[in-house]
């Protein structure tokens, strides 16, 4: 049965495409990877437009529709306009539609929605999914480059941290002395591309993705409930929530689901990677300033006394 949509984007119309994925006809699934490869746009055509372009009768694609667990097509276009309209979501369109946060619930309103939040991003993950994700970042043979936009880049950045002293060829691909673009010269064939990309999704971000799946990286995507377009190639997705008691999104769920990941490797690597920690402690050593406990100076007592004696005469 397909899950019915709840609130907040719980389930998407790309949850409900992979639910119903095993009992779909091999047209339904070419209904399904048009979808997939538009980020979805291609159903808010008519079911003539969608099924001539996957080369299906129009029938199959209402099947599929009826399948996902809409009532009418036209119902099945409203849940993706919805979900349009939050993939576009900033702070001021919060604000514009009316938006209002209160100061006097704040701090128990924020306890209780990231921690509904990261339940919900928790429960809907894929445990085939989450181990195809480890199994990548863990595998030393294979070079991992690490990615994020604007914000995300921050949710890569605890992942390189800690995946480096894990494991070696760990890399970040960021702004810095060379582009992006051309950091793509070390991807290849055995490289792994684990990007960052949020609502609302960057188009160089998907651009940088791209490119490495066509020099034959394994893309790994960690994304929104609304999926970044780079879900429509990628070889294993994630998802975390985002809702948060303000306007702001919410990145607590995608860095507890960044956390988990890192412990998953570790524990995988374990012995591999406790003896990297310890070279790489040697290496620190010399490198750390440390404040050095030193005797308190030794005063002269007579000398003080003296002073204090010519000082009086002076101002006296």
């Amino acid at each position: 049965m397909p899950q019915k949509a709840r609130s907040n984007g719980d389930v998407t119309v790309a949850d409900r495409i992979r639910g119903a994925s095993r009992d779909m006809t091999p047209s339904e699934q070419k209904v399904a990877r048009i979808l997939f490869s538009s980020a979805m746009l291609a159903g808010l055509g008519t079911v003539a437009s969608l099924a001539e372009r996957a080369g299906v009768s129009g029938p199959t694609v209402i099947r599929l529709t009826s399948k996902l667990g809409f009532d009418s097509y036209p119902a099945f276009q409203g849940a993706l306009r919805r979900e349009m309209e939050e993939r576009g979501r900033s702070v001021l369109s919060f604000y514009a539609g009316g938006g209002k946060v209160r100061r006097a619930d704040f701090l128990p309103k924020a306890l209780e929605t990231f921690g509904e939040s990261m339940r919900r991003s928790f429960e809907r993950i894929s445990p085939t999914e989450f181990s195809s994700f480890v199994a990548a970042i863990r595998d030393v043979k294979r070079p991992l480059f690490l990615a994020g936009g604007r914000f995300t880049q921050l949710i890569a950045h605890i992942l390189y941290l800690h995946l480096h002293q894990i494991r070696p060829g760990v890399r970040m691909i960021q702004e810095g002395l060379q582009p992006r673009q051309d950091q793509l010269l070390a991807v290849g064939s055995k490289s792994v591309l684990l990007v960052c990309d949020f609502r609302r999704y960057q188009a160089d971000t998907v651009a940088l993705a791209r490119a490495a799946k066509r020099r034959g990286a394994t893309v790994l995507l960690l994304t929104d409930p609304w999926e970044s377009p780079i879900a429509e190639f990628a070889d294993h997705v994630l998802i975390a929530e985002v809702t948060a008691p303000s306007a702001y999104d919410s990145m607590v769920p995608a860095f507890a689901l960044a956390e988990a990941l890192i412990g998953a490797a570790l524990i995988s690597l374990e012995r591999k990677a406790l003896a990297r920690m310890r070279e790489l402690e040697g290496l620190r050593v010399g490198f750390e300033y440390r404040v050095e406990e030193r005797a308190p100076p030794r005063v002269n007592r007579s000398r003080r006394k003296s002073g204090g004696s010519k000082r009086s005469k002076r101002h006296g």
